[in-house]
Formats: structure tokens, sequence, C-alpha cells
């Protein structure tokens, strides 16, 4: 196991989206700066490694946000009335340099599709139509009665969390406190892939959240120990993703973080 890459962004880290290819270790990024009300998005490639861009394209506002990967485009969506929680138009982004490639008015990506297109949906009255778009064009077409088949599912794996009161919470909780001596865990997000066991937790150290990753192997050896956050108000959404052997994580909010397992 070796550390592959890390970066901070100055901007809070809102959501990652990695691209759908199991073989492509690209990772969209929307980045939100609330007290200026500013975001933006960028491209790390964990094959180089590297940050590849970050932009705030053409005619994207602090309510447009990530909303898919595919066809090495990213797809975002905007808000135009924010006092309506539903996206009103779509924007496509190159996943190569971060330039605007299009902007479809009154449209919303529905699901992303094999080939070259993706579903898209427009209201008509009570009703939505619906069609197929050209990633690379925007052009629409109808849509056919036997739509193709969605993309491969990304081969991603997610944490589970447990709670007190659950009793594999109560089972974890005691091999953290066998291994690492932590007693009384806030809560546990727990991820298997042996023979390695990750496991992102929360403790309570004076009076405040602190959030810890740990790694151990399936003998019980400690592989890696770092804490990825302090003095939260509360729990965080979760904080690890593992695709094609790589491990995302995020640190204080605004650091990537990667590591690849040797098997």
């Amino acid at each position: 196991m070796q550390k592959v890459f890390s970066h901070t962004f100055s901007q809070n880290i809102w959501r990652i989206l990695p691209h759908p290819d199991p073989d492509i270790n690209e990772w969209a990024i929307e980045l939100r700066e609330s007290s200026e009300k500013k975001v933006s998005f960028a491209m790390i490639d964990l094959s180089i490694p590297e940050l590849r861009w970050q932009v705030t394209p053409e005619g994207a506002d602090w309510w447009t946000s990530l909303t898919a990967f595919s066809h090495q485009h990213i797809f975002l969506h905007n808000y135009r009335y924010p006092d309506l929680p539903q996206p009103t138009d779509l924007l496509a982004v190159s996943a190569l340099d971060g330039a605007l490639l299009w902007a479809l008015p009154n449209y919303v990506l529905v699901r992303t599709l094999e080939g070259e297109e993706v579903e898209v949906a427009t209201q008509k009255g009570e009703k939505f139509q619906y069609a197929q778009c050209d990633v690379h064009t925007a052009a629409l077409s109808g849509a056919s009665e036997k739509m193709k088949q969605l993309s491969p599912e990304i081969i991603l794996k997610q944490p589970v969390r447990y709670k007190e009161g659950n009793i594999y919470f109560e089972k974890l909780s005691s091999f953290l406190s066998e291994i690492m001596g932590i007693s009384k865990p806030i809560c546990i997000d727990y991820l298997d892939e042996r023979p390695y066991m990750m496991f992102s937790y929360y403790i309570y150290e004076q009076e405040k959240i602190v959030q810890y990753l740990l790694i151990v192997t399936d003998k019980k050896e400690i592989v890696f120990h770092e804490q990825l956050s302090e003095g939260r108000d509360g729990v965080g959404q979760s904080t690890m993703l593992l695709k094609n052997g790589i491990l995302v994580y995020l640190k204080n909010n605004n650091e990537f973080s990667s590591l690849t397992f040797s098997y």
C-alpha cells in the first residue's frame, strides 16, 4: 500500500464522481466556497496522478451542480429559479480541459446511455417529454420505444455506516477497542476489501468530534491510520470510496487523497 496522490483545494469538496469505466481512474469534483457563493469544478486523474484542471465553466453559477460523468463529458444542472428546487437546464463540460461544450436550456438529464447519447427530458405542461441527446452536439432525437441499455455500472464500493444499537456496530467497536484502544465511537463507516478492512470512525476528543481512517489486514496488522478531520460539529457523509484497487478519501472537507492497495 502506498499514498498515491493528495491535493488540497481552497474550496470545500461538495461532491465527487468517478468515471464509469472501471479501468479509468478519473474523478470529477464539485467545489464550493459558501462565504463568497463561488462554485467550481475540477478533474483529478489518478493514473498520472495530477489535478488536470479546475474551472468555473461559462454559464455556471452558485446553484449549478454536478449530476453525471460519462462519455468523457461532465454533465451539470443549472437552477434558473433558485426558489424552486428543480433543475432547469443541462450543461456539458469536457473532461479533458473543463471547457463548456454546450448548454441545453429547458432540458434535464435523466440517465446516461451506452454509445454517444444520454436521455434527457423537458416539461410540457403537466408531463415530461423525453428525448435522446447527442453528447457531442446536443442534437435531440425522439426517444425510441426500445431504449438502449444503461451504461455499465461503475465498479465502486462504498462503506456501510453502523451506529449504536446495531449488532454489527458493537462487534466493530469491540474490534477497534482491541486494535487501537478506542472506546465509544459515535459511528463507524466500514468497507471490506480482503485482506484489508477499512474503518472511518468518529469519536469525541475534548468535546469535539474527530474523524479517523484506519486500515488493518485480516491478520490485525495496522497498515494505515490517519486523522481526517477535527473539531467537527457533527458526523459527515461517507468520506471514502473504493474503485479499481484505489481508495479515495476526503480530509478536512477540502483535501482529496488516495491510496492504492497491493494484493
